[in-house]
């Protein structure tokens, strides 16, 4: 699980490092904004530069858990065996393998638009403060908790996420602070927009949660189940809204660009071997970062959990720096300090009884915030009650 969430951001960011020849254009001008914005202009050779594709491609991934939740569920039927609780249990109303699955597509929808966005984001800044900021969702969920689920926070909560705040703002600004040095520095406004579209995205993905902890808790569904069918209707949907996207054009100063160009990318995989390979591998981390993950997190305690998340954010730094991609800054660790320190106070793996108070009233649901956290609420109506209470935490890890 740590490989695989690990290789995800490395693969992601190969990909969209990696330069392809693409369709001709005019003046070998860039096919998309984010091309624009990254300098692309005059070259034929460019870097792919296509999130929302990317995303697409993604969806792929996310679908093949529904493969294997087909898989599993006529295994234990062959076997005669009582289905795992985790994996393939009967959820509440749930009769079939396409029961109640046409809800997943909302959720789908917002995969889509925080995904796209995200890898936007991350063609403009660098991939170890792209793994960073993804800790801003904790800010994002805490509020859609509070107005939408109507859940009350403690102050350790607030105290939590003005660290995540604190760490975010020291992650983005070192970044920002640091992105014209180097051989492979980046423009500073590029990478401040790519910092913005990252923390924008994270609000996205917590809408998401939201709506995700909504629909299970309501319908029930095995989690392989509800990642798989958000990758079909995410593909699908966004499958046909390339094509749109190609006809939105914003400004780039003296030219208009599409926002995506789905023939340039699929020319340029078509062209580049080291293309194929890296969404290849982007596809599998996916898919295996799930697959693993929903069985492996059942053992697992949240601190466990938080440290395998925290591991991934100095892996992908660690690459990075080897890979020449980018550069250290010993400032990153102070923010990354912070965002761990949020993180721990919010999930109470962190506390300090002298400060705060941690007793929980009659009835009181714990709030926490533990990796994706694309709450699984999955009940079995003949189930054993205790496996079931242990799954009331557990994430979705589709987007990791």
């Amino acid at each position: 699980m740590f490989i695989s969430g690990t290789l995800n951001t490395i693969a992601a960011a190969w990909a969209q490092r990696t330069t392809a020849v693409g369709k001709e254009t005019t003046d070998n001008l860039s096919t998309t904004i984010w091309g624009s914005l990254e300098g692309d202009d005059g070259k034929s050779v460019r870097a792919f530069n296509h999130p929302f594709f990317q995303a697409c491609v993604m969806f792929i991934g996310e679908a093949l858990c529904l493969v294997a939740f087909c898989v599993k569920r006529e295994m234990s039927k062959r076997n005669e065996e009582r289905p795992s609780a985790a994996l393939l249990s009967k959820s509440k109303g749930e009769e079939g393998i396409f029961t109640n699955s046409i809800y997943f597509s909302l959720p789908a929808m917002l995969d889509m638009c925080g995904t796209g966005v995200m890898n936007a984001g991350l063609c403009l800044t660098y991939a170890s403060v792209f793994q960073m900021l993804r800790s801003a969702v904790v800010v994002f969920t805490a509020i859609f908790s509070v107005f939408l689920l109507k859940r009350r926070l403690k102050l350790f909560h607030w105290v939590a996420i003005f660290f995540v705040c604190l760490g975010v703002f020291v992650v983005g600004y070192v970044s920002i602070e640091y992105s014209g040095s180097g051989d492979d520095a980046k423009p500073t406004s590029s990478v401040m927009l790519g910092n913005f579209l990252v923390i924008i995205a994270q609000a996205m993905v917590a809408f998401q949660m939201v709506v995700e902890e909504k629909i299970i808790g309501r319908y029930g569904a095995p989690a392989l189940k509800a990642v798989g069918f958000e990758g079909i209707f995410g593909f699908v949907i966004l499958g046909i809204l390339l094509v749109p996207l190609y006809y939105i054009h914003v400004s780039g100063g003296a030219h208009d660009y599409p926002i995506e160009d789905a023939v340039d990318a699929l020319i340029q995989v078509g062209n580049s071997s080291e293309l194929k390979v890296s969404l290849a591998c982007y596809v599998c981390s996916i898919a295996f970062f799930n697959f693993f993950g929903i069985s492996v997190t059942k053992a697992m305690s949240a601190s466990h959990r938080m440290v395998l998340d925290s591991l991934r954010t100095v892996a992908v730094l660690t690459c990075s720096v080897a890979l020449g991609w980018e550069q250290f800054h010993a400032e990153q660790l102070a923010g990354f300090f912070f965002l761990l320190l949020g993180t721990g106070m919010y999930n109470e793996i962190v506390t300090f009884p002298a400060l705060f108070d941690y007793t929980q009233e009659e009835g009181e649901e714990r709030e926490s915030f533990v990796m994706a956290h694309r709450v699984d609420s999955m009940t079995s109506k003949d189930g054993d009650d205790t496996n079931s209470k242990k799954l009331m935490n557990e994430p979705l890890l589709a987007n990791v």
